[in-house]
């Protein structure tokens, strides 16, 4: 996910940390887990994010006014009513930036569905529309498994994580999450705000 960012005139005590997303199943959550628990025998230092909490993220907000957390839901209801449902498939494994100074550690898609751009193209032009920015890097859809610390060892893992590989799993998404986020000591806390099915309804 993105680096945390504050809409410019949100107060801290009204802003509420934001994200859009696909939910995963839980048979690829487990096999995610799978992979860190191997992935933790190196003793390197890594945030790893719980397999609970791993989405497919499609736009990050950063922290915007509750207020506005209803247009960006409608706006998101907008871009899904010209889609459909579609299928993903989880099967590559990855670091950013390379694996010389690893700084993100993912789990990603085989290849990107035209469907899944177009979901994502479409979000942006409708929250554009609402009057929030559009995201200046590519899209580049994965999901992350865990963040380097300190970069002891951190080479080693990210070759061992590419070397291992990922099981292929496939899923259907058939709906869009306006997920808010919350920064606990124990970790983030995730509450939907909006599940938006893809496609209009029958």
């Amino acid at each position: 996910m993105s680096r945390m960012e504050k809409q410019p005139g949100v107060s801290r005590d009204d802003a509420v940390r934001t994200f859009i997303c696909i939910e995963i199943p839980e048979a690829l959550k487990t096999l995610i887990a799978d992979l860190q628990r191997e992935l933790k025998q190196i003793d390197a230092q890594v945030s790893w994010v719980k397999p609970e909490n791993i989405h497919l993220t499609l736009k990050f907000l950063g922290d915007i006014p509750q207020s506005r957390i209803a247009a960006v839901s409608k706006a998101v209801e907008r871009a899904a009513g010209s889609s459909s449902p579609f299928d993903v498939e989880v099967s590559s494994t990855g670091c950013f930036p390379s694996t010389r100074s690893p700084k993100v550690l993912w789990v990603g898609l085989s290849h990107v569905p035209t469907q899944l751009n177009h979901l994502h193209q479409a979000i942006e032009d409708e929250l554009a529309h609402a009057g929030f920015a559009r995201e200046s890097k590519p899209f580049s859809p994965h999901l992350t498994i865990g963040r380097v610390r300190p970069p002891r060892r951190a080479p080693e893992v990210a070759e061992r994580l590419i070397a291992r590989g990922f099981r292929s799993e496939p899923f259907s998404a058939g709906e869009v999450i306006v997920m808010r986020s919350e920064l606990n000591p124990s970790g983030s806390v995730y509450t939907p705000q909006a599940v938006i099915r893809l496609g209009h309804p029958d």
